[in-house]
């Protein structure tokens, strides 16, 4: 017997041979006590005249009794005493530093208006197991969230020894766990990993090896150190059982040993066993010292015995009910005047019925003909009036009373690597996971290559084809399918990452862990998926298509779009609260960045509001796949180098052609609107304006030429003599710098032979490319708009343009004024919008933009 304890029976401290020989109020004779040493297991026996009530039974005074979780005793004549009162003074000295857990006034709306919990105070301290019950919308859920800290109630506050939840969230840092009722588990990994894993993210100092130690304690403590390899599985595809994924999801929490827990329906959807266990371990905790609330709906008599506290709550979430469980039978049997109210077990068997409670709560009125009515006889607001009544005050103390010790985190590189391990062992071990992501980019790109792999069979027999890279005219097609793909593979593999992430990462947050390192991690292993399925479908791609030496800058082209829609599948994966709603999203991305890149409808053919003749809208210029698919052309059609020896005279007669066959004849037929006096005045005014434009633009370019009196002549009228002469010596210019290109590139083509050059023209360009970024097959080479002559012939070759308003496949662009390449500057570009992208992220816009239209919306419907 342990006789180093004391024992609180009568409100003085006596020692426990003392307290042995107590005497209770109203109690005559002598109850023994007694505990077996450092063990949670009390017998009582009582000797004296009276009539022992033992759990709702007579009982021979003359016995020992086992006095066990949800027990009561008394005589006819005493008060109740209960084992949680008994044990709970045994414990006083072991626990440690004491919690506190204050609830004043707190009141909660939800922002649609609607009530989810009448104003509620309430007092609990350590070792006590306290129960939530009610039935279904009753604020159960409600209540937890806001007691945990993760719902700040309307009004009213929540402390822990003396110190705000709300207003010192971080002073309180590990003190708080909580245990949802859904599975919080990682179904790919074993039981001992999701335990690690976890241990990992909660112990800054703990070496490896004790991190591993500590895992296996916890696990033995919940009786799963046997099942430890076991892979966890899914509820669809289990390996364990459902209790035993309950045991795990409380040994996540438990391992930490917060001070205060929060568990949520734990016996939800389990066995009668697996819920006493479970309970049980529960119990058990509260016993080292730990404070828990338990929102349970339907418990059996033993469980429903095993509380500490039970706080009832009604329709509306009024509270109705604040006390001991037992007291909870007499109570509303004594409010309702039911037969035997005093009753608090069953005679004979010692049980209790949680669902009388229920059934005394929501009683409907009986009409005159025998009938159940649906009109309750005590509506809930009548019940909350009784409960405030009988009320006790509750004394709060704004005293902050020192915390027990809690687990130190660890620095957040620490908890991105944990973070990224854990991920990435996740998807690893899934095969299926594993196969269907390194085989989906490398089966896309070979069904791709395949089908667009055109040969000219007009000619020739279909025994002697031969595939000529050359003429192949679907690369354009191809290239653009392949930044889609990358667009679809790099939004398929993120779309759900966070969704499924929602509930371990609720719970996580009362760790008080880094979002940054978190979406660090998840970032790291998606674009790794990411870049390994680009290499696979560039790798297989080209090797059917016969495309060579891109390797590497199709890789990084289509790897950066992947990455773009990596954090774009994250995002909505954030945002929305439903998959099914993620996979009504996705085509929503998706069919944008196909018509607004340039390809299926180009962008001087889009609505007039919208379409530009000169530049690209600005509705192509936000969609990544517009500079996707102009980096990956440019830098095909680079890939010869002929190319870019000959880039500089080719661009010089291109130039000089176009100015000579399209822009000046142009320039004197606008000169001809001027000078004819018939023509409307709006026409003339028009045309001045035009010429005026391009004459500054030339003057400009060339820097050493003059226009002699052209813009007085503009304006007063009438015969333009000096700008005929102007342009008449362009047009000289011009036959002359074409003619000099033309020399300078024969001269190239000769020197290298014919034949070499037309052997890497055909194994390196290609003429549909080439089609595609000269603008060949445009019937318009010149168009007017905004009083300007724009060019549509050869983008590619064209003067080099400010970033934002370039031609589409100009091959160098100016920004801040530097000249850049354009695959070079539309990556830069296209990074930036990672960038971004992941600050929308890090800050969660997307959800909280969500949450308010959701909340207007609600509201307008009230």
């Amino acid at each position: 017997v342990d006789h180093s304890r004391f024992l609180y029976v009568t409100g003085e401290k006596k020692s426990f041979e003392q307290a042995k020989n107590t005497v209770l109020k109203g109690l005559e004779g002598r109850l023994e006590i007694i505990r077996i040493e450092q063990q949670n297991i009390i017998f009582i026996r009582y000797q004296g005249n009276d009539e022992l009530i033992f759990n709702g039974q007579i009982v021979s005074n003359q016995r020992a009794f086992v006095f066990s979780h949800g027990g009561a005793v008394r005589t006819n004549k005493s008060n109740l005493l209960y084992y949680s009162d008994i044990i709970g003074r045994f414990l006083a000295d072991d626990l440690g530093k004491q919690i506190v857990f204050h609830s004043d006034k707190i009141h909660y709306t939800f922002p649609n208006g609607k009530t989810g919990l009448h104003e509620l105070n309430l007092r609990a301290e350590s070792g006590t197991l306290f129960g939530i019950m009610g039935g279904s919308g009753t604020g159960k859920s409600t209540l937890l969230n806001i007691l945990n800290g993760s719902q700040e109630p309307t009004s009213g506050k929540i402390t822990i020894n003396g110190i705000d939840l709300y207003d010192h969230k971080k002073k309180l840092d590990g003190v708080i766990g909580h245990v949802s009722q859904d599975d919080l588990l990682l179904g790919e990994l074993t039981v001992f990993q999701n335990l690690y894993y976890n241990a990992k993210l909660c112990f800054r100092n703990l070496s490896e090896q004790d991190v591993k130690k500590r895992v296996l304690n916890v696990l033995e403590s919940v009786g799963l150190r046997e099942v430890r390899n076991l892979k966890v599985g899914t509820p669809l595809d289990k390996t364990i059982s459902g209790g035993q994924r309950k045991r795990l999801n409380i040994a996540l929490e438990l391992i930490r040993e917060p001070s205060v827990m929060f568990v949520d329906e734990p016996t939800s959807g389990l066995s009668s066993r697996d819920s006493d266990n479970i309970m049980t371990l529960l119990k058990e905790l509260t016993l080292k010292g730990k404070l828990i609330f338990v929102v349970i709906h339907q418990p059996s008599s033993d469980i429903y015995k095993m509380f500490d506290r039970m706080l009832i709550l009604d329709q509306g979430g009024y509270p109705v009910f604040d006390g001991n469980p037992i007291d909870a039978v007499v109570y509303f049997k004594t409010e309702v005047d039911h037969a035997n109210a005093a009753d608090r077990e069953c005679s004979t068997c010692g049980n209790v019925n949680p669902e009388l409670l229920f059934n005394i709560l929501e009683s409907k009125v009986v009409d005159e003909f025998g009938n159940v009515t649906i009109t309750r006889k005590v509506p809930p607001t009548d019940w909350n009036k009784r409960y405030v009544e009988k009320q006790a005050d509750i004394e709060i103390s704004d005293e902050e009373l020192p915390l027990p010790p809690t687990s130190e985190k660890p620095s957040r590189l620490k908890q991105l690597r944990v973070y990224f391990t854990r991920d990435l062992v996740s998807k690893v071990v899934n095969r299926q996971y594993v196969v269907l992501n390194l085989l989906e980019a490398p089966v896309l790109a070979l069904l791709l290559a395949f089908f667009l792999k055109y040969y000219d069979i007009s000619n020739t027999q279909r025994t002697d084809l031969v595939y000529s890279y050359y003429h192949n005219e679907n690369l354009p097609q191809y290239l653009f399918i392949a930044v889609i793909v990358s667009l679809f593979l790099g939004l398929t593999v993120a779309a759900e990452e966070i969704i499924k992430d929602q509930q371990l990462l609720k719970r996580e947050q009362f760790l008080k862990l880094s979002r940054l390192s978190y979406l660090f991690a998840k970032v790291g292993v998606m674009f790794l998926i990411s870049a390994i399925q680009s290499a696979l479908f560039v790798w297989v791609g080209h090797s059917i298509m016969e495309i060579d030496g891109l390797w590497l800058d199709h890789w990084w082209i289509l790897f950066t779009t992947a990455c773009f829609s990596n954090l774009l599948g994250l995002i909505i994966s954030s945002s929305f609260n439903s998959a099914k709603v993620i996979y009504i999203v996705v085509p929503l991305m998706i069919i944008p960045q196909l018509l607004f890149s340039g390809v299926i409808v180009k962008f001087d053919k889009l609505n007039p509001l919208f379409s530009s003749q000169k530049t690209v809208p600005w509705i192509g210029d936000i969609m990544t796949s517009r500079w996707a698919y102009e980096s990956i052309v440019v830098s095909t059609f680079e890939n010869s180098p002929i190319e870019n020896d000959l880039y500089d005279w080719k661009k010089a007669k291109v130039e000089s052609a176009w100015k000579r066959d399209y822009w000046i004849p142009e320039m004197l037929s606008q000169l001809h609107y001027v000078e004819d006096s018939k023509n409307p005045r709006d026409l003339r005014n028009r045309a001045s304006r035009i010429l005026e434009n391009e004459i500054q633009k030339e003057l400009e370019l060339w820097g050493n030429l003059e226009c002699k009196g052209c813009f007085e002549e503009l304006d007063a009228g009438g015969l333009q003599t000096n700008l005929r002469h102007f342009l008449d010596v362009l047009r000289k210019q011009y036959i002359l710098s074409y003619d000099q290109a033309t020399k300078k590139i024969d001269a190239y083509v000769e020197k290298m032979g014919p034949d070499r050059y037309n052997a890497l023209q055909e194994k390196l360009a290609n003429e549909a490319l080439t089609d595609l970024v000269t603008n060949r097959r445009e019937f318009n080479k010149l168009v007017i708009e905004d009083d300007q002559l724009i060019q549509k012939s050869d983008p590619y070759y064209q003067l080099s343009h400010p970033f934002f308003k370039s031609p589409f496949f100009i091959s160098e662009k100016t920004f801040a004024g530097y000249l850049f390449s354009t695959v070079t500057i539309n990556m830069m570009l296209v990074w930036t919008f990672n960038v971004l992208l992941f600050v929308f992220l890090y800050f969660d816009f997307g959800r909280k933009l969500m949450e308010r239209f959701t909340y207007k919306g609600t509201k307008k419907g009230r």
